[in-house]
């Protein structure tokens, strides 16, 4: 049995061939039945179309009795020849109900109507007005009026002085029928079916319920019956077979009776009929069911064991038992779907794993976008804040409390920058100022005082590896990375605990990089901070690297601190991993690049205790007329001779003019009209020597993105952050006057 193909697994071909036969019955059967049912009901409905026009040649007959009977009684004839419209008016009802007809029509010779009766209020003497006109325009004797949604078959009479038609003529007698509910509902009793009645695609009378909207009346002269074969129609949920006849002739639009039997009705019986021969067939099949699940469920039970197996996986459930067992074709699909299984569940959570760090990934750049926008329009008023405070605080002869008021306004401008640096961190576009350093010299200096910061009540402890690889960063800011997660796990731990720092050099696989997405694999200089504290939850965890988000009290944070520490490693080209969970406290480990490059002291200058001056020309470029205001005021009181420009466009056209040297151009980076890139690409090819000190809110174009399009002797440029004091800026400016022209050569980038 082990060895047994499934090709010899024949048996199952019975119960696909009873199931055939089955259904080849029922549709054959069906088939037939349905024919002849079309067939009868089609004579049936011509048939009915037969008995109206018995019925319509009767009335037509009563109704041109009825006006030739009216017409000529000596009442009308009397009425008529006193061609008063309101006498007439007034007798018109007791002569409509004298003919028993529905609508009453009295007009003089020229076919002005006087009188006029109507079984309907909404049809009006206007409306008869018209249709009498057409009627007359066209020759006829008898017609169909329809206006108002109401349709009236109609018979037109003269009315004579002497009764006979070589009198006088007095006027014009019209009488109708209206075709209406009730008269369809008389003919439908008569044929045994629905009945419809239409003027053009306008529904007037029908046994179905829910006659069309009446269009425009129109009348329509009385002719031959021009019938329509029957055909099917689907009313609502029911399906009928229809045949039509026009009423009216050649007229248009036309009047017709559709006459309607239900199919559903008449195949009511065959779907009891296809019942009992499913019933038969259900039989059938399910005695040879047993008959082959009796023969071949020994060799059936693998392939059905393997359906279940897909069935479980469309499910999400991988690990649904198969029986593996013999050596025939389903056995190997078997081996092989269980394999499928395996690499499908693999894919699926690494394809979850990946999706998630899209999304955490999209938003985080989001929101970076949004808070360095925000940051960089801030730092423009920072500046004219900022510089503006150095003003005043300059002028002599203030008061202690107006000094005192300047150094509240330069203290909180002071606060304000730094919480738009953070800002600028998180988002990643802080101006930084990478220099290779030794992490351990700057963690053990911040030891110092960190202990005081935390508080006596944490154990602080400082554990380096020897030889730790310099990185690439900012010192400030790596300063301040270390500062806020002291910060935060002193907040963690307001009963005590221990904080420990520990430096290390650590060389990322694949395999362990794959753990800490969207980590690459590489060598690392790593900075852990670990704290005791009561740890985060994984909800936390999602967002504590967003700006503004807090678990602290209101008041007791800004929620920038993680923010602003997440932005400064991404922007060193480092990582950031976060291992915590409730009650056992939380790890932060910062993965920095390794620089290939030594450490190299700084040279410190003593701050010079006077602030530089000088005579040369300086070119001002800035959008923001307050900030280009304070700078050329800055410039002017130390002697510079100061051109301002509200964009690179107006910068190119004050060169032009200037008929002296320009030395120093001082320029914003991002200005409408012109930015200052392309104003310092066209610039420098009419005076080369000119230098340029570009300003910024934040990193627009950080690295040597900054100046990838500049010309050669722009390849190394200076960028100056706003918002700067006036001290930094006079510095920044003598710096680059005095420097040699040679470090504007190629070369990296540089910021300040």
């Amino acid at each position: 049995m082990r060895n047994i193909r499934l090709s010899t697994k024949f048996l199952l071909s019975l119960l696909a061939i009873s199931a055939s036969l089955t259904a080849a019955t029922l549709v054959v059967v069906g088939f037939s039945v349905q024919r002849r049912i079309r067939e009868s009901l089609r004579e049936d409905l011509q048939t009915s179309l037969n008995t109206y026009q018995t019925f319509e040649k009767q009335r037509e007959e009563s109704l041109e009795r009825s006006a030739a009977l009216v017409a000529s009684l000596p009442t009308v004839r009397a009425l008529m020849t006193t061609d008063d419209a309101p006498t007439i008016q007034n007798e018109s009802e007791s002569i409509r109900q004298l003919s028993e007809s529905d609508l009453l029509v009295l007009a003089d010779r020229r076919g002005a109507v006087e009188g006029f009766q109507s079984n309907a209020a909404d049809f009006t003497a206007a409306n008869a007005q018209l249709l009498l006109a057409k009627s007359l325009a066209a020759g006829r004797d008898g017609d169909w009026w329809y206006g108002a949604g109401h349709l009236y078959e109609v018979k037109l009479q003269p009315i004579y002085l002497s009764g006979g038609s070589d009198s006088t003529m007095l006027g014009l007698l019209a009488v109708g029928k209206e075709i209406n509910d009730r008269t369809a509902a008389d003919f439908s009793a008569i044929v045994g079916s629905q009945v419809i009645f239409r003027s053009g695609d306008n529904i007037v009378a029908s046994t179905l319920g829910g006659a069309g909207a009446a269009g425009e009346g129109g009348a329509y002269a009385s002719g031959a019956l021009a019938s329509r074969a029957a055909e099917e129609v689907q009313i609502g949920r029911e399906r009928f077979l229809e045949s039509s006849v026009n009423l009216s002739g050649d007229t248009s639009p036309p009047v017709t009776l559709s006459v309607l039997k239900s199919l559903d009705e008449a195949t009511a019986f065959l779907s009891r009929l296809n019942r009992v021969l499913l019933g038969l067939g259900l039989l059938s099949v399910l005695a040879g069911g047993v008959l082959v699940f009796l023969i071949s469920h020994t060799f059936t039970r693998p392939l059905s064991g393997l359906v279940s197996g897909v069935r479980a996986l469309e499910r999400g459930d991988f690990d649904y038992p198969l029986e593996n067992a013999g050596g025939d074709e389903v056995a190997e699909v078997t081996g092989a779907f269980a394999r499928m299984r395996v690499t499908l569940r693999n894919s699926q959570q690494e394809e979850k794993r990946l999706e998630e760090r899209l999304r955490q990934a999209h938003k985080m750049e989001a929101v970076g976008r949004l808070a360095g926008g925000v940051a960089h329009d801030f730092n423009n008023l920072l500046t004219i804040i900022r510089g503006n405070g150095d003003v005043l605080a300059d002028r002599e002869g203030a008061d202690k409390i107006q000094k005192r008021c300047v150094d509240q306004i330069r203290g909180a401008a002071d606060r304000a920058v730094t919480m738009t640096r953070q800002l600028l961190a998180f988002s990643r576009m802080q101006v930084l100022q990478a220099r290779v350093l030794d992490l351990d010299a700057i963690v053990s200096e911040m030891g110092k005082m960190l202990p005081r910061l935390i508080g006596e009540h944490i154990e602080y402890s400082y554990l380096p590896e020897p030889n730790v690889s310099p990185v690439l960063a900012d010192r400030g800011q790596l300063e301040q990375v270390i500062l806020n997660l002291a910060v935060n796990a002193r907040d963690a731990m307001p009963n005590g605990g221990k904080l420990t720092v520990r430096t290390r050099n650590v060389t990322m696989n694949e395999r362990e990089a794959a753990k800490r997405p969207p980590m690459t694999p590489g060598n690392f200089t790593m900075l852990s901070v670990s704290d005791t504290g009561h740890g985060i939850d994984e909800e936390t965890k999602s967002h504590i690297f967003e700006p503004f988000f807090t678990t602290k009290q209101v008041g007791k944070g800004t929620g920038l601190g993680l923010a602003t520490v997440y932005g400064v490693v991404k922007q060193s080209g480092g990582f950031i991993w976060v291992e915590s969970a409730p009650e056992k406290g939380a790890t932060f480990e910062i993965y920095l690049p390794q620089s290939a490059k030594s450490v190299r002291e700084a040279d410190v200058e003593a701050a010079a205790s006077t602030l530089p001056g000088g005579s040369e020309t300086i070119l001002v470029v800035e959008d923001e007329e307050g900030v280009r205001e304070l700078a050329s005021q800055f410039l002017s009181e130390k002697g510079y001779f100061v051109l301002q420009a509200g964009n690179g466009a107006d910068a190119l056209e004050i060169a032009a003019r200037h008929a002296g040297p320009i030395h120093l151009v001082l320029s914003d980076m991002v200005m409408p009209v012109m930015s200052g890139r392309q104003m310092a690409e066209q610039l420098n090819a009419a005076r080369r020597d000119t230098k340029f000190l570009f300003m910024t809110g934040y990193a627009e174009y950080p690295g040597s993105r900054a100046v990838e399009h500049l010309p050669g002797d722009l390849a190394e440029i200076t960028v100056m952050q706003k918002p700067f004091s006036k001290r930094s800026l006079l510095l920044k400016v003598r710096e680059m006057l005095t420097a040699d022209s040679a470090a504007q050569l190629a070369g990296p980038a540089r910021s300040e």
